[in-house]
């Protein structure tokens, strides 16, 4: 079933605000709070990797209280509304903290905003799989949502420098305040138009009632289990990338700070400008194919970015959009899998005979709870090895040579690696388009437990017919 423009466009814009925090996060707000608000570095550090492993068990639970909620204006909406209220009064308290704010402060401040990120981001992506059943139109689906997540995240981009241009005495925490009211301004005008126009989709039958042996089957099933390998990998080659990136090119490569966010421009717009052609691979080749193909990319662009010059600037915006092509291919690429995993859990259930339960929202939680472990990492991790090697976060700062080389190290090796790690471990994904059609059908002949007086009897020792080699 092909999705209208206009319903999906309105879906896929839900993340506009949620993307747009993702930069400033992991980016922009770590140095801010250490280096001009006046955290230490290894507060800084520990906050924000506390407050996303904290935020990590939620998930799950808000993915499974989702499966069991009903309301009669759907069963995602009530979820997106909840979670814009926790976003916008998240953003306020990050964004708008003063000189001198407490960790204590910081961290209820980063809570909060994770609580409404959680809520949002989860309703959207487990909304978005129930708009179609199709495995080609799903990769379409969940490509609009990552073009709409890398516009977000490039967009934010533009804000303090706009800042900076009407106003010539403003100082880089008036371009933080402004991001905080864009991504505050955003929320209720994307909300609203999703929950006015977006259809439901089509709901399993069966049991809305999830149960903790639910959980353990989720994961314990192998397929899953790679799946979060490889978003868990992804996740962190990402996240310390954004972690270092800015004192990567100001401290080790001497770009002043507005260059080097000029370099994130060329990054996301070749990230924005690739999503299509990601979406016509997965097509052609495959889902996980299309996925180790981007992870294969990231890890020799990063070795590309670290080995060219800082001058002339045009190498390294070259350098930089190469490494953006595969920027945007892996979290959509992820999630649109997940949904056919979602098929096959379905079916494994109905041939198994036993209670048929829908875990959407709490698989899609659990792979959002592990790119959050993959994203609280590299910050969690990095900034006390910064620290401890005698680097110093503070604008125009002088640094030991054997600092610079250290920065320079975490920023491209582990990247790297991890980045080729996970293309290996996702290229014998069992779910292809061929196996993914043979589930579809699977599942209209076998209609839900709920829906026939007696359940399809299975031999015990029958393998689930989901359940490839």
């Amino acid at each position: 079933m092909t999705v209208k423009t206009a319903p999906l466009a309105a879906w896929a814009l839900i993340g506009l605000p949620v993307a747009a925090l993702g930069l400033p996060l992991v980016v922009y707000l770590p140095p801010y709070y250490s280096g001009t608000l006046g955290l230490p570095l290894a507060t800084v550090g520990f906050l924000f990797a506390l407050v996303r492993i904290i935020d990590i068990p939620l998930d799950p639970l808000i993915g499974t209280l989702m499966d069991n909620s009903r309301s009669r204006i759907g069963q995602f909406r009530p979820w997106v509304l909840a979670g814009a209220l926790f976003l916008m009064a998240g953003a306020w308290l990050l964004f708008m903290a003063e000189p001198g704010v407490t960790a204590t402060m910081t961290f209820l401040a980063l809570f909060t905003l994770y609580l409404g990120f959680s809520m949002m981001n989860l309703a959207q992506v487990s909304w978005g799989s129930r708009l179609s059943a199709d495995y080609g139109e799903r990769a379409r689906i969940f490509g609009w949502w990552t073009a709409v997540n890398v516009f977000g995240t490039m967009a934010v981009l533009f804000v303090p420098p706009i800042v900076t241009a009407l106003d010539a005495t403003a100082t880089p925490g008036d371009g933080i305040r402004a991001m905080g009211w864009s991504i505050i301004a955003a929320v209720p005008l994307v909300v609203a138009l999703a929950v006015l126009i977006v259809p439901e989709g089509e709901a399993p039958a069966g049991s809305h009632r999830v149960t903790l042996r639910d959980v353990r089957d989720v994961l314990r099933d192998p397929r899953m289990v790679r799946l979060l390998v490889v978003d868990l990998f992804l996740s962190m080659a990402g996240g310390l990338t954004g972690a270092l990136f800015l004192f990567f090119f100001t401290a080790a490569r001497g770009l002043a700070p507005g260059a080097a966010s000029q370099l994130l421009l060329f990054y996301f717009v070749a990230g924005l400008a690739a999503a299509p052609i990601w979406v016509r691979l997965a097509k052609r080749y495959g889902k996980h194919r299309a996925t180790a193909y981007a992870g294969i990319v990231a890890a020799l662009s990063m070795l590309l970015v670290v080995l060219l010059p800082a001058e002339p600037f045009w190498i390294p915006a070259v350098a930089m959009a190469l490494a953006g092509l595969p920027f945007a291919a892996p979290a959509f690429l992820l999630r649109a899998m997940m949904a056919d995993l979602n098929d096959a859990q379905l079916l494994d259930r109905r041939t198994g005979g036993g209670r048929e339960t829908e875990t959407t929202g709490l698989n899609f939680a659990i792979l959002t709870a592990t790119q959050k472990l993959g994203y609280a990492i590299p910050v969690g991790l990095t900034y006390p090895i910064l620290g401890a090697i005698g680097f110093d976060p503070r604008p125009g700062a002088a640094n030991s040579a054997g600092a610079i080389l250290g920065l320079e190290l975490l920023f491209v090796a582990p990247p790297a690696v991890l980045a080729a790690a996970a293309s290996l471990i996702i290229w014998r994904w069992p779910i292809t388009a061929e196996a993914h059609a043979l589930i579809r059908s699977s599942l209209a002949a076998r209609p839900s437990a709920v829906e026939q007086p007696l359940p399809v009897p299975v031999p015990s020792d029958a393998p689930p017919l989901a359940q490839a080699p």
